[in-house]
């Protein structure tokens, strides 16, 4: 019989972190920003726990340059050939240690024998980083592979995804290090709105993080990512990673089209009606027609669309963007009093809210 959980899930826009006296935090330079993952297989990385996705646009290697050469984590997508990637890795002028390598379940062999290939060939190895990717790891092809890849790759440290509930998280963790958790939660994602299926992403957090660090796993928040502020949000709820597409899309560093559009405003200069030009990039999740057409020759025919395309506002160098989310989370740990990013979910007190933006000026935006 069908049933309805009767308690309330929350999502990123429902919850803000209230501040309150901690340790004596008097800057933010004093906030260590970077925390050390001990992986239950053996490896340890260290760094700020944001990814960039691993979706075309922004799962490339100019973003992913810059997350890495800021202490962060970073994703290549699984369309990249195997010299592509090489090439990145001889070339690349940051630490690698952090770089996740993006496969998938519908070509495996073919993306085993790219794995090994960069082995032999570009100095990738074993105990590097593996990104399983696949929007629904409930099916049990998904499990079959996780555990391919682990006894193919026993020393890496493998994160896969994505789930949506805690009762999976212990079958998985049998074999990976790092769980994505989310379903239809991305700004390119159209999951919910044509299946029906998620869950927010608050409540999410908080359900896998329980389960996964009973038995030292770890957990990657994937997809929600509105504000900067929702990254803290995710530390404070006790997500290790937090991974986000979104965010990303509109700088020079995505790999989507720069579009130019004229608008007429209500301005009038000389009789005339003054046209200002905007600037938008492209980008689209890796489940819509235009990832399908593009990637896959096409959508088969027991398939929907469960991304869109989109334009979104040109935002320049990712740079920017990076220094905000390091100088938000470090504001945060001042506001709560965690000397770390590892101390955030240990100090902070989360408060469930009806309104946490005053928008009274937003209508006025052009």
């Amino acid at each position: 019989m069908t049933q309805i959980l009767s308690g309330v899930y929350l999502d990123y826009s429902d919850i803000l972190i209230r501040p309150k006296m901690g340790i004596n935090l008097n800057s933010r330079r004093d906030v260590n920003l970077q925390r050390v993952f001990k992986f239950k297989h053996g490896q340890t990385r260290t760094g700020l726990g944001v990814f960039n996705a691993n979706m075309a646009t922004v799962g490339n290697t100019d973003v992913a340059s810059h997350l890495l050469a800021r202490g962060m984590f970073a994703t290549l997508h699984k369309h990249y050939s195997t010299d592509e990637i090489g090439h990145f890795l001889q070339n690349a002028n940051v630490p690698l240690d952090n770089l996740f390598l993006t496969i998938g379940l519908k070509n495996i062999d073919d993306d085993i024998q790219k794995l090994h290939a960069l082995e032999s060939e570009y100095g990738w190895t074993k105990s590097q980083n593996i990104c399983i990717d696949a929007p629904n790891f409930y099916i049990p092809k998904a499990l079959e592979i996780l555990a391919r890849v682990r006894d193919e790759f026993p020393n890496s440290v493998i994160m896969a995804g994505n789930i949506a509930s805690p009762d999976i998280c212990l079958k998985m963790l049998d074999y990976a290090d790092v769980i994505k958790c989310g379903i239809g939660s991305g700004s390119a994602c159209l999951t919910r709105r044509q299946t029906g299926c998620g869950v927010p992403m608050v409540s999410l957090i908080l359900e896998c993080a329980d389960v996964a660090h009973s038995v030292s796993g770890h957990i990657c928040a994937d997809g929600g990512i509105v504000d900067v502020g929702d990254i803290s949000k995710a530390f404070c709820l006790n997500s290790d990673f937090v991974m986000a597409g979104g965010i990303f899309a509109g700088t020079d560093e995505s790999a989507g089209d720069i579009i130019e559009k004229h608008f007429q405003t209500n301005e009038i200069v000389d009789g005339h009606p003054v046209v200002c030009v905007k600037y938008f990039k492209q980008y689209y999740g890796m489940s819509s027609e235009y990832a399908n057409n593009k990637f896959a020759g096409g959508m088969a025919d027991y398939k929907t669309s469960e991304g869109r395309e989109l334009q979104v506002p040109y935002t320049g160098d990712i740079d920017k963007i990076l220094q905000d989310i390091c100088g938000g989370v470090a504001s945060c740990c001042t506001y709560i009093g965690a000397a770390s990013v590892k101390h955030m979910s240990k100090c902070a007190t989360i408060i469930q809210v009806h309104n946490q933006l005053n928008k009274v000026f937003e209508k006025y935006s052009v």
